[in-house]
Parts: C-alpha cells; sequence; structure tokens
C-alpha cells in the first residue's frame, strides 16, 4: 500500500493481550517456526528463541499476503513471526512499536510507516533500535536515520507505470483524479507524483487528489465527489489497494463505465472480480508475499550479524525491491508493458502462492 508502496508471530498469551490493548484492532495472523527455544551450545540465542514482527500501517487485505510470505519465511528460517495490524492512526504506530519494545525475544521489526513527517513513529523506531532491535521498513518507507533498509516496491516507477498505462488508453489527453488513504505516505507521494510524470506523456493532468484516512465508507464517497465536482474528468487512479473496489463500486453503482478510464495499484480479491466485469483497464501490482519474506530474511540475516546474507539481499544499497507486475485482463489487450500479465495468468500465480490477492 511503500504499497520507496518501497508492506506474522506465535506469542505468549500475556504478550498477545497486552499487544490487544495497545490499540483498536487485535494483532492477527500468528505462525510459528520450528525452532527450538534452547540456547545453543556456546550459550547464544538460538533461533526459536528470535521474534520478528511486521507492523502494518492499515488492516486492508493488502497485508494477508505479506502475513503468507512472513508465516512461509518463519517456518524456513525456525524463527517466530507475527503480523501486528495497525488502526490506520500515527498514534496506534507508536503505541505498538513501544509495546513491542517491552518484549525482550521481539529481535526484529519492519514496519509500513504511515506518514512520512510521523516524528513521533521514527522516534519509537529508534528508541527500538537502540535498545538493539534491528528495524527495517516494509511498503511504506520512513526516514533513513530510523531504519536499516527498505524492503517494498519502486513506488515512483510503480507510479510512472500506471501513468504511461492511462497515458495509453486516453492518448488525446484528459483529467485524473487519484484516491489515497493518506497523501503524506512516502509511498503515496512517489505513485502520485510518478503517476503524474508518466501520464503527462498524453498531457493527462491530475486535478486533485482525495485522501480517505483508509475509511472505506469515506473513499467510496470521495470517488461520488469527485465525478460531481469535476465533470471533465476522465482518469480515475487508485493508489492504495482498496480505493480499486471503492472507484469501481461507485462507477458501477452510477452506470458511467464508458466515461472514465479506471487504473489501479495492488489487487484485492474484490478488484480481481472488477477486472473480470471489465471495470478495471489495468491494474499495476505489487508483491506483498515477498515484502513479508524478504523482510523476515533479512531481519533475521541482521539479528544474527551474517554480513554475507545481508550482503546477498542488499548488493550494498539499503533497499530490496521487490518489484512490480502490470496486470491486464486478456492478452488481447493492446497496452504495452515491461512488467505485463494478463489476469488468468496472474490468477495462476495467486493460485500457486497460496493467495487471493496481492
Amino acid at each position: 500500500m511503500r504499497s520507496l508502496s518501497w508492506s506474522n508471530f506465535p506469542i505468549v498469551c500475556l504478550a498477545a493481550l497486552a499487544l490487544a490493548g495497545c490499540g483498536s484492532e487485535t494483532p492477527t495472523g500468528s505462525g510459528a517456526g520450528s525452532g527450538s527455544s534452547a540456547p545453543s551450545a556456546d550459550g547464544s540465542s538460538s533461533s526459536g528463541d528470535i521474534k520478528i514482527v511486521i507492523l502494518t500501517n492499515g488492516s486492508s487485505p493488502f497485508w494477508d499476503a505479506c502475513n503468507v510470505g512472513l508465516k512461509d519465511a518463519g517456518k524456513e528460517l525456525g524463527v517466530r513471526v507475527e503480523l501486528v495490524r495497525n488502526d490506520a492512526s500515527e498514534g496506534g504506530q507508536i503505541r505498538r512499536l513501544e509495546q513491542l519494545a517491552t518484549q525482550d525475544d521481539v529481535k526484529g521489526v519492519g514496519i509500513s510507516v504511515l506518514q512520512k513527517e510521523a516524528s513521533g513513529v521514527a522516534e519509537a523506531m529508534q528508541a527500538l533500535r537502540t535498545k538493539g532491535v534491528k528495524v527495517i521498513t516494509i511498503d511504506s518507507d520512513g526516514p533513513a536515520d530510523a531504519r536499516e533498509a527498505f524492503v517494498g516496491t519502486n513506488n515512483l516507477e510503480g507510479g510512472r507505470e500506471l501513468g504511461r498505462l492511462a497515458a495509453q488508453l486516453r492518448p488525446a489527453g484528459g483529467k485524473a483524479v487519484t484516491f489515497v488513504g493518506f497523501a503524506g505516505a512516502q509511498n503515496a507521494i512517489e505513485r502520485i507524483g510518478g503517476f503524474k510524470e508518466g501520464a503527462a506523456s498524453a498531457k493527462i493532468e491530475v486535478v486533485e487528489t482525495k485522501e480517505d484516512q483508509t475509511d472505506q465508507t469515506k473513499a467510496q464517497n470521495n470517488v461520488t465527489a469527485a465525478i460531481q465536482n469535476h465533470p471533465d474528468v476522465n482518469v480515475l487512479a487508485g493508489i492504495w489497494s482498496y480505493n480499486a473496489p471503492a472507484i469501481t463500486d461507485v462507477i458501477q453503482a452510477n452506470g458511467r463505465r464508458k466515461d472514465f478510464t479506471i487504473v489501479t495499484f495492488d489487487c484485492e480479491p474484490g478488484a480481481i472480480v472488477a477486472m473480470d466485469q471489465g471495470l478495471i483497464d489495468a491494474m499495476v501490482v505489487q508483491d506483498p508475499y515477498k515484502m513479508g519474506y524478504i523482510g523476515a530474511k533479512l531481519l533475521l540475516s541482521m539479528i544474527k550479524q551474517d554480513q554475507a546474507a545481508v550482503d546477498e539481499l542488499l548488493h550494498g544499497k539499503d533497499f530490496y525491491d521487490t518489484g512490480l507486475k502490470v496486470i491486464v485482463p486478456d492478452e488481447k489487450s493492446t497496452l504495452q508493458s515491461p512488467y505485463r500479465m494478463a489476469l488468468p495468468a496472474f490468477k495462476d500465480w495467486l493460485k500457486e502462492k497460496g493467495l487471493t490477492g496481492s
């Protein structure tokens, strides 16, 4: 949702209750690794003593795929993992990070930073690092001095690709509205900026960006307001995952599909249905499964101070690009992209990974 959009853990009962009490949403999606909790022969902690946590920005189905990747990594690596879902507030992220700081078994944390300028979140990240916890960002980046690396999408390139798709679909140009949860999130800034760049070749102008603070009802109301307030708009662009079904639900209800080009980020289950029904022209899709999987691998390598393994993943950089897919309705689509994949093939990929969306 980086998302540089460049976004899972068994836990003893008391810790689970503590986390559940630190925000409006109970943590979900715990999974166990197979490692022993006994100390190793040299007295150091084994992998089974390590817990790795990924903290989301909200509770979108986007995170379900990340949870699967995180669990798979936990099983493979023999570490305990947990995905903790935030309540889409900066305060919620701060409270959850502070709670994690009280748990001595938490050795690594990945976080999808809700707002780029969230100083309180950055301070809580720094406090974890001071304690010795390894901290990275997942899906949406934060201040570079508050984390050790970023794992996620090249959101600027993803935004450009979304704009290029809109330009191919509207070569005569037009006006666009973009829809997002928080325009101040790093992934939103990069995606919207990239979209403007990519769409400029067809002289498509973004006339407004509408925020919904991840409120599903507001997301739909924003679409209604946009098409009423801007009668000359002909491109609607969803920037966060749930914006796609919000757009298509409103457009379908108003019987106005023919009036709009609809391009979106991410692929929730509802977006797959919408594209099957001809309601979405193209989707730029991230790989949250890999965000969870690689995020856990990178954190464990950092925790174990295995620099060779870290270098193998990062290649001397401070980010790991999890890649893009551009999903088009079928092989007959005339849209061109180096990331192109037809929807039937994408469904097969999801099935292979045990996912319902991405």
